[in-house]
């Protein structure tokens, strides 16, 4: 699919020209809700490259947003995929679910382009270290040239959900903290698609202040395609290292 990630820089120019950033303060990047200015860089055992920055903002009713790009390229430098979000966190006044946050996650890949508005909780575990963040939202979007010729559909538009699980646990007096979150796209049209990525991560801070991280992160994805001209399963798994830093 070749496809020129121009959203990515788009919202790049429009993250570093925000005029207000939230005051900083120790970093928490196993709080999802926690808005910060950061980015990191990663590469895969398959030698893509991906980077990401964020940059959050604070606004005069105590509420904060942010907005966060993502792009990945493949080994031969041939860009691969995107991802714009932008999530704005409430507080409540409710001890089970603390904070609200309603987000618009746009994707681009190889089989199709999507916005996903949507709403995650932070829930109150009870349990020290252990954060659950649940996501549900709508998607819709468009089957890429690729798919549409691979499954012979003419009407490349489709709608469906998303629904994401995010559990972290803290385990280290540093820090450390560990990652399991599966993340489900689906999309129906001409085609039914269905994407299930099931993520590990494990990080750890390089320094007291917490504003440098080493990660490692265990990506599988399951994709299903069908419709009466093809039923296709894909299965792969890609091993990231990524540096991230908070500015």
């Amino acid at each position: 699919m070749n496809t020129t990630p121009l959203a990515p820089i788009a919202a790049l120019s429009m993250l570093f020209a925000l005029p207000a950033f939230a005051d900083s303060d120790t970093p928490d990047p196993a709080d999802l809700t926690k808005t910060n200015t950061s980015a990191y860089v990663g590469m895969s055992n398959n030698g893509g490259f991906k980077g990401s920055i964020s940059g959050d903002m604070a606004f005069q009713n105590g509420q904060q947003g942010m907005l966060t790009v993502e792009a990945a390229m493949d080994s031969h430098g041939n860009y691969t995929d995107s991802r714009l979000q932008y999530f704005h966190v409430f507080s409540t006044a409710n001890s089970v679910v603390p904070k609200i946050a309603a987000s618009v996650d746009v994707l681009d890949n190889a089989l199709f382009s999507s916005v996903s508005p949507g709403v995650t909780l932070a829930i109150n575990s009870g349990v020290k270290g252990l954060n659950i963040f649940p996501r549900a939202g709508v998607l819709a979007g468009k089957f890429s040239q690729d798919l549409t010729t691979m499954a012979n559909i003419s009407d490349d538009e489709a709608l469906g959900a998303s629904a994401a699980l995010y559990v972290f646990y803290t385990a280290g007096k540093d820090g450390t903290y560990f990652g399991l979150y599966p993340e489900y796209n689906y999309l129906s049209g001409d085609a039914e698609l269905s994407v299930l990525n099931t993520n590990f991560l494990m990080a750890t801070p390089f320094n007291s202040e917490k504003t440098r991280w080493g990660q490692i992160k265990i990506t599988n994805t399951h994709t299903t395609i069908k419709n009466a001209f093809i039923n296709q399963s894909i299965n792969d798994t890609v091993v990231w290292a990524n540096y991230k830093f908070y500015f």
